[in-house]
């Protein structure tokens, strides 16, 4: 067990060019924001030391994030870029952070931009996972199906580095090195990505849900 917790720094791609939706669906409306604004309240509301954004530089502003020291934004302007490019710019921004560098055992999460039902309980019980076991990666799981957020260790930045496909590949090659931490949440695998699922949205829905 660590002697101290962890830093939990998370990344939030959301540059990509959402095809599947026809339209740019992070800044699409949800609470009285946006998509990613949701999703960015809900990290902070957990307690997450830092959010990077990863975003496209037209898009910042239509993000509508909020108005917080922790919240940062890096820039990835290739809209057909996937989402590991974005991780991948995110994680060399977490050395450039307030607090300086992070040391091995911190934490990096990941949550997409279209996830604005996660709540901030789901957040804290995958982090709260994590820091009783900082070299491994964390899974958020509902009803057995992995999702989100996922945290792994600093220390593996450079295996997210080498990766051929998507960040899932990371849990793929290590699986001994992986715990799934079941929560209450179906929001850690309910993504927005067509315009039905876009459709059957709550969009008044409070920007953080707290459980």
């Amino acid at each position: 067990m660590p002697t101290v917790d962890p830093r939990i720094r998370a990344i939030v791609p959301a540059a990509g060019a959402s095809r599947r939706m026809g339209t740019v669906k992070q800044t699409l409306r949800y609470g009285g924001s946006t998509l990613s604004c949701a999703v960015v309240r809900t990290l902070l509301d957990a307690g997450v030391d830092a959010v990077v954004v990863v975003t496209r530089s037209a898009l910042v502003g239509a993000l509508e994030l909020p108005v917080d020291a922790r919240v940062w934004v890096a820039l990835n302007d290739d809209a057909e870029s996937e989402m590991i490019d974005s991780v991948r710019i995110g994680l060399a921004e977490l050395p450039r952070l307030d607090g300086g560098p992070p040391c091995d055992d911190d934490g990096v999460l990941v949550v997409p931009a279209d996830m604005p039902t996660l709540t901030a309980g789901a957040c804290r019980r995958t982090i709260e996972a994590f820091a009783q076991s900082p070299r491994r990666i964390v899974i958020a799981t509902h009803a057995g199906r992995g999702g989100h957020p996922m945290i792994f260790p600093w220390s593996m930045r450079v295996n997210v580095d080498r990766l051929d496909g998507g960040l899932n590949e990371l849990r793929r090659c290590q699986p001994d090195c992986v715990c799934g931490v079941e929560v209450d949440d179906p929001g850690v695998t309910h993504d927005i990505d067509t315009p039905d699922d876009y459709d059957r949205l709550d969009r008044g829905a409070n920007d953080v849900q707290i459980q």
